[in-house]
């Protein structure tokens, strides 16, 4: 809730603060406190009421030496007008009314400490936040929350952040400002027709009545001068790799203000090309040049396996790691990875955002996370994005020059990707029908395939997920079995054990479809025939196979009565990458 503040002068401010201490003159205050929304219209009204005066009277002569009967007037005027206009806008009766006030200093044992001011600069540059948020990051500073909206005040004071409305009229519908979504839930308030965002309600709800606190200062560079950035990549990029990470090197480095150089680039891998290394080059320039970098990306399987890789290539660097169970959610870092539902909370805050897995649930076909990119990127900044299945859409922009495109068809260890096998099983895969009819076929070829290495067995339900479960470990008692999905609340630790080779088979649904690497790990999908499986996530489930150069073969199998046109592509796709990296002379 915010307050209006009329001066002296006849200056008017909103604020959520009663009291501040920039006012070094007399004020008064419009009680009960208002929604910024509504303090927004009120003063955009009574402007309009004011220039309508100002052009047939002089009633609002600026107030002069010998002239404060005039400005008694001006400012009575402006209460009483103030007053009537909240009264035909808001729908109950309230004891709407003037207050005076002196101005207010803090006691010098209230004074903000400056290590708390500079931490809190930190944490909200380029930062976009509710109150939920403003309230989490008091206890993350270790700050009261009065303190916190006092830190927000001084920093719109000096230009560096402004007071939004969350969800805002436009045209004839709604819009939040956090996710720019137009999908809302209408309802009706006591300050009338109020909007509730249904779209990024997994940060918080927020409506119409709701505040958000954007951060708009200039870039802060100055950090570069007190680090001494060490990039020590572990690795050698093969032929492949290097080329690419030439092409994102000169992109980034690039002028974003020319016609001619792409605003967004789309990075094309093989499964296992070692894309997100390529990328790491062009970080490390960005970095040092005080440049603020985001790695982003749909789901926190692939932000955990990505973190530790940054980490140790950068390993004097704070990274900042951002999901929904990450322990902070404000650490300040000019390298960020986060989930792209975390990525809602920033405004203009990255330079360089390099997104990977553009084509995966959830941020494909979502609105509002898309727009949530857009918004994270500064004015001039570049995007890449990565995938080794890119999507119609995207392919699209690069023939029509809308988007740049790089290719690495290759894998780093310079073999062929494998190719994924269709067999055919007539059996149900169905749980409860299979164990009731099982195939001996099936038995007999993840046998085969556990002589290999551990098997992730790709299912289309997570129904099917325990109960496939139980069924191995009845079928194979000797072997350690996990299984696990989305909402699993013991998620990450299977996940962490899974790389750990602590499983010799784990059944999952598509979370480990990307951005994991299991060394020799092996592939079944069953009942591959599925319509939730899609030629891009056959190729990606396959694409889990053979990736390192300790073991650069394997087998994925698509189990299925029959075979889709789905698998056919998705055979056609992987052939294709095998033959354009033989004519390069990128594999051997």
């Amino acid at each position: 809730m915010f307050y209006i503040l009329l001066t002296e002068s006849e200056k008017l401010h909103i604020t959520p603060l009663k009291e501040v201490s920039y006012l070094q003159e007399k004020t008064e205050v419009l009680l009960p406190s208002l929604p910024l929304s509504v303090a927004l219209c009120l003063l955009d009204e009574i402007s309009n009421k004011k220039t309508k005066a100002e052009r047939s009277t002089t009633f609002w002569t600026r107030w002069r030496k010998g002239e404060e009967k005039v400005l008694k007037r001006d400012r009575d005027w402006l209460k009483e007008e103030l007053l009537k206009v909240l009264q035909k806008r808001v729908n109950v009766s309230q004891a709407w009314h003037w207050e005076g006030m002196e101005s207010f200093q803090l006691n010098s044992e209230e004074k903000i400490r400056d290590k708390n001011r500079e931490d809190f600069q930190a944490r909200t540059a380029g930062r976009l936040l509710a109150k939920a948020d403003l309230q989490r990051l008091g206890k993350e500073c270790h700050i009261p929350y009065a303190e916190v909206l006092f830190l927000c005040h001084e920093q719109i004071s000096k230009g560096y952040g402004e007071w939004i409305p969350a969800v805002i009229k436009d045209g004839q519908g709604w819009r939040c400002q956090r996710c720019g979504g137009i999908r809302v839930e209408e309802w009706v308030s006591i300050y009338g027709l109020t909007a509730t965002c249904v779209e990024c309600t997994v940060l918080g709800a927020v409506s119409s009545l709701h505040a958000l606190y954007r951060s708009i200062g200039p870039p802060d560079r100055n950090w570069v001068k007190d680090i001494k950035l060490v990039f020590s990549p572990r690795w050698e990029l093969s032929k492949a790799q290097r080329l690419a990470s030439q092409d994102i090197l000169k992109y980034v480095q690039g002028d974003s203000t020319s016609e001619c150089v792409e605003r967004e680039i789309l990075l094309w891998a093989a499964c296992g090309a070692g894309k997100t290394e390529v990328c790491f080059p062009a970080t490390a320039w960005a970095l040092e040049r005080g440049k603020r970098v985001l790695f982003a990306a749909p789901r926190q399987d692939v932000i955990h396996d990505v973190a530790p890789r940054l980490q140790e290539d950068f390993p004097d660097l704070q990274v900042s790691v951002l999901t929904g169970i990450s322990p902070e959610h404000f650490a300040s870092s000019h390298l960020v990875i986060a989930t792209t539902h975390q990525i809602l909370r920033f405004y203009q805050a990255f330079d360089v955002i390099f997104l990977d897995e553009m084509d995966a649930f959830p941020y494909y076909g979502n609105n509002a996370l898309a727009w949530g990119i857009q918004q994270a990127l500064r004015l001039g900044g570049k995007i890449v994005y990565l995938t080794a299945t890119p999507t119609t859409e995207s392919l699209d922009k690069v023939r029509r020059g809308k988007m740049g495109l790089i290719r690495i068809p290759a894998r780093h260890h310079r073999r062929a990707i494998p190719m994924p096998e269709w067999r055919k099983v007539s059996e149900a895969l169905e749980p409860e029908r299979f164990s009731r009819h099982p195939s001996l076929k099936v038995w007999e070829w993840l046998k085969e395939s556990v002589q290999l290495g551990p098997i992730l067995i790709f299912v289309p339900k997570i129904s099917w997920v325990n109960s496939w479960v139980d069924l191995l470990q009845s079928e194979f008692p000797e072997w350690t079995i996990a299984g696990s999905y989305s909402s699993d609340p013991a998620r990450r630790e299977k996940v962490d054990g899974l790389r750990r080779r602590k499983y010799d088979a784990f059944v999952c649904t598509s979370i480990l479809e990307r951005g994991i690497t299991i060394p020799d790990a092996q592939v079944v999908v069953l009942q591959a025939d599925h319509e939730l499986f899609d030629v891009r996530a056959l190729v990606q489930m396959a694409g889990r196979v053979g990736r390192t150069q300790e073991n650069p073969t394997g087998s994925a199998l698509f189990l299925a009565a029959g075979k889709t046109p789905g698998m056919e592509k998705a055979m056609a796709w992987i052939r294709e990458q095998n033959e354009i990296a033989l004519t390069q002379g990128l594999i051997d």
